[in-house]
């Protein structure tokens, strides 16, 4: 078996850098077949990982976090070889484990290389997004022609509405200085100070809905959201579905008693919490919130398109 490492130095803050001579060091103790690249500005690893499926690489392994797994699929699914493409590996060095808490795979360096070479997988439902890479202010019917329209691929969830604002400021000073929980929950407290509602226009699998007073938007196949949160939904890794979150404000009063319940999981006792599942979700631009998250990372803008695509991609597990 071949392994393709694809690394993120600035993984967890730059922690992930410290962790490389262990990781190299325990691959060659091995006698693992390997190779590896290191990025050095986004996008590298969508990149790396596309040219590792023309390359012939039998498993592309992701050394980073969430956002560096969401880039190694893209470029896994950008190939547009499904005959040749690779199995996936999940390194995680990054900060909110969240692909490894869902699919059960251990974080520790020693036991995910076990793993690795077991090569033991199984096949997950993907999701892909097509959004705009600049805020135009264009309406949805027009998002296909765009010169400016563009896809990825991610294995967790998207958000809109307050999500973008929480992992800007996550990804930035909070989790550096405050540690994941801290740095997330600090991100999430201050992010709602000063949060105008939205209206939002969405479409699930050709029903409409309307929105007066969104939060947040969540769409995903992952029910950890980040550094812990989580909501206890039926979706499972092949189910061919996606479960469509939207919160919407009743109170600021109650809105901040039930933060802990996203920790607990049962956050769907809050009164402007539903949970809907579907294959398909058209999002409308919204002028005051028109940034999208997905997989923790910033990365576009409204309107977009969200789909399910079924056991698309192999993972290898414990």
């Amino acid at each position: 078996m071949k392994y393709f490492l694809i690394f993120n130095p600035i993984a967890r803050q730059g922690r992930c850098k410290k962790k490389w001579k262990k990781i190299l060091s325990l691959l060659r103790k091995k006698k693992v077949s390997f190779e590896y690249r290191i990025t050095q500005k986004p996008t590298d690893a969508v990149d790396f990982s596309f040219q590792a499926v023309n390359d012939g690489w039998e498993t592309i392994v992701a050394v980073g976090g969430d956002g560096t797994v969401c880039e190694v699929i893209t470029g896994l699914f950008m190939a547009g070889k499904s005959y040749l493409r690779p199995k996936l590996g999940v390194l995680h060095v990054g900060t909110s484990p969240d692909f490894n808490r869902y699919h059960q795979i251990p974080t520790k360096i020693e036991e995910v290389i076990e793993v690795l070479l077991g090569g033991k997988t199984k096949l997950i439902d993907i999701g892909k997004i097509v959004y705009l890479n600049k805020n135009e202010g264009v309406s949805l019917n027009k998002l296909d022609a765009h010169p400016e329209k563009r896809f990825f691929y991610f294995a967790s969830n998207v958000n809109i509405g307050l999500g973008p604002r929480i992992a800007s400021r996550a990804n930035g000073r909070y989790r550096k200085f405050l540690g994941d929980f801290l740095g997330t929950l600090s991100a999430t407290l201050i992010s709602l100070i000063n949060f105008k509602e939205m209206n939002l226009f969405i479409k699930i699998d050709e029903r409409s809905f309307k929105f007066s007073k969104l939060i947040n938007l969540t769409i995903g196949k992952d029910p950890f959201l980040a550094s812990g949160m989580r909501v206890f939904s039926q979706i499972k890794p092949d189910d061919s579905r996606l479960y469509i979150l939207p919160i919407e404000k009743t109170s600021v009063i109650s809105l901040l008693f039930n933060i802990p319940r996203i920790y607990w999981g049962n956050f769907l006792k809050y009164r402007g919490a539903q949970l809907i599942y579907g294959k398909g979700v058209e999002i409308e631009y919204n002028p005051d919130y028109p940034e999208i998250e997905f997989d923790g990372d910033v990365r576009g803008y409204l309107p977009a398109k969200v789909e399910v695509l079924p056991k698309a991609l192999e993972i290898v597990v414990p």
